[in-house]
């Protein structure tokens, strides 16, 4: 009887490790909608901040394989996925292992939704940055003439004074 209490109090365990996981990943959505306006609104400095606090979220589930590789040693299950380790528990347990899976899903979903925004709107903007650096990428040398036309030779200018036509 002991071992089916601790067995139950492993599970429970795991399952509170799971649900704040899934709070980790759903307090990191709203800081992802901020990226996302940040970069559209060139705030370069508090996007850097922004940047900084999901880093603590990184942290934060850096050891999620090996917790869950010890909870399933401790449960005495195995596999590839989760969804393999909740076909393995007691009947009455894999259902609310399963809803928690589904809400860890959508989840992911949504995160990996603001992920691809915000690479796209950067990769977008870097675009305009490189196009914007060839533009005003100056030559070397300009042609300068004298009064009656002819050529007087080269001379070095700075780039704040060149414009392209």
């Amino acid at each position: 009887m002991p071992e089916t209490i601790k067995y139950k109090q492993t599970l429970d365990s795991f399952y509170d490790y799971l649900f704040g996981v899934i709070k980790l990943h759903r307090d990191t959505i709203p800081k992802l909608k901020d990226e996302l306006m940040l970069i559209q609104s060139n705030s370069i400095d508090e996007l850097s901040d922004n940047l900084n606090h999901q880093q603590i979220f990184l942290y934060q589930i850096k050891n999620f394989d090996q917790d869950v590789a010890d909870y399933m040693e401790k449960l005495g299950v195995s596999g590839k996925n989760i969804s393999e380790v909740i076909g393995q528990f007691p009947k009455d347990e894999q259902e609310r292992f399963a809803k928690l899976l589904t809400e860890f899903k959508e989840v992911a979903k949504e995160i990996e939704f603001y992920k691809d925004k915000c690479q796209t709107l950067l990769q977008t903007k870097l675009h305009m940055v490189n196009k914007n650096i060839a533009q005003f990428e100056a030559k070397q040398e300009k042609t300068t003439y004298g009064e009656d036309g002819k050529e007087e030779g080269g001379v070095k200018l700075p780039s704040a004074f060149e414009k392209s036509v």
